[in-house]
């Protein structure tokens, strides 16, 4: 009987430098704005949204890097840590916070104390504010007044250099045969994108095999077809 090894669950570190952010159409327009930053024409608040896994965490770091901006959590803010406040701010899947009229307000009165005191705010967030579930009308028309910012669906140069960074960030060389044999079969999303990755990496380690074409279409053919 052949042995199977049981892979660790080893963390994979995700690189979020500047220089690791795969530039496209679908992303352009975002990266230009942090690029432009400090020079923002006095815009006090900017949402980036787009599916999951679409690249808005990685461009929030390098904003925070570039602002030295501190990452906050909307659930874990009160009132009085406004006056503790960092100049620069970054709240991540804003929209899916909001559910509760204490969030809303929580959001509505860090708008304004970031813009009282000249300060930014970088919303990430599934979808467009119009789309948000806010029942605060304040809220409402300070965040439809933002600067908003669709990371777009991936074309064949992203998604391509997407599945290549997910390999490389697990210090792996993926052959260009795989990316290409991937690029014509998954769902052409980031999230499928990432998934199918880990599905690999995982299979490779227990199999104790490298990642080629056969190994890819085994693991392929055994998904169910929503899966793919």
């Amino acid at each position: 009987m052949t042995a199977v090894q049981i892979p660790f669950n080893i963390p994979v570190r995700e690189a979020f430098n500047a220089e690791d952010y795969l530039v496209t159409a679908s992303n352009v327009e975002a990266v230009n704005w942090i690029d432009r930053w400090p020079d923002w024409r006095g815009v006090h608040c900017t949402i980036l949204y787009g599916t999951r896994g679409c690249g808005k965490t990685h461009l929030s770091h390098v904003w925070q890097q570039k602002a030295g901006a501190k990452y906050g959590d909307l659930t874990q803010i009160t009132t009085a840590d406004l006056d503790q406040m960092p100049a620069c701010l970054v709240l991540e899947d804003v929209d899916g916070l909001l559910t509760g009229i204490e969030q809303q307000e929580m959001l509505f009165h860090l708008y304004n104390w970031q813009k009282e005191k000249g300060g930014s705010l970088l919303l990430t967030a599934a979808q467009h504010p119009k789309h948000w579930p806010l029942s605060l009308p304040d809220l409402q028309s300070r965040m439809l007044a933002a600067i908003s910012i669709e990371i777009g669906a991936p074309d064949d140069e992203l998604l391509a250099a997407v599945i290549v960074k997910q390999f490389t960030d697990r210090q792996i060389n993926v052959p260009q045969e795989v990316v290409n044999y991937l690029m014509l079969r998954i769902e052409r999303s980031f999230a499928a994108a990432r998934d199918i990755v880990s599905r690999i990496d995982t299979l490779a380690l227990s199999r104790q095999r490298k990642i080629t074409v056969p190994l890819v279409r085994n693991l392929l053919d055994d998904l169910p077809e929503n899966e793919v």
